[in-house]
């Protein structure tokens, strides 16, 4: 058994050394991407939130940085109902589409996205505040993958120039 698995630690070396990967940020400093606009839209509670904890640094009068466009969407839909007819789950979905200029000419693009299930009681409420608190979490939870994603694609366009 130990032989075996010496075996396959030694093929997996030799996969990993022979398959030509290598990391896509290796050489790239993150610190050196400027940004000079970001424009947000979308459902005003949701580009606040996001507005307000996205924290990516933005230099206005840099005329060479990058433009954002990002835009938030929502989207709920019913996923259980009781005999009566009425939801008593409900999924939040919430998709960042962003789209990166450098003079008025688009460099990348992408998306994220992430959902959550949310039980609706009789209480109304109770319900919001519920859906609001989650909303804030999924946001929370798409800027970390947001940063990554611009920073990755901005990284990609200035190693195919």
């Amino acid at each position: 058994m130990k032989m075996f698995k010496q075996f396959y630690l030694f093929v997996t070396l030799l996969f990993f050394t022979s398959c030509g990967f290598s990391p896509m940020l290796k050489n790239i400093d993150l610190n050196d991407i400027k940004i000079n606009k970001i424009i947000y839209t979308g459902p005003n509670e949701l580009t606040f939130y996001l507005k307000s904890n996205f924290g990516l640094p933005v230099n206005k009068e840099d005329k060479n940085a990058f433009t954002l466009k990002i835009n938030v969407t929502e989207n709920n839909s019913s996923i259980t109902k009781d005999a009566a007819g009425k939801t008593t789950e409900e999924q939040i979905k919430i998709i960042i589409n962003f789209q990166i200029l450098e003079k008025n000419k688009k460099v990348g693009d992408g998306n994220v996205s992430d959902a959550r299930t949310v039980s609706i009681t009789n209480n109304v409420s109770t319900d919001s505040e519920t859906k609001r608190i989650e909303r804030e979490n999924i946001i929370s939870n798409l800027i970390q993958k947001l940063r990554f994603s611009i920073r990755a694609t901005i990284s990609s366009s200035k190693n195919d120039n």
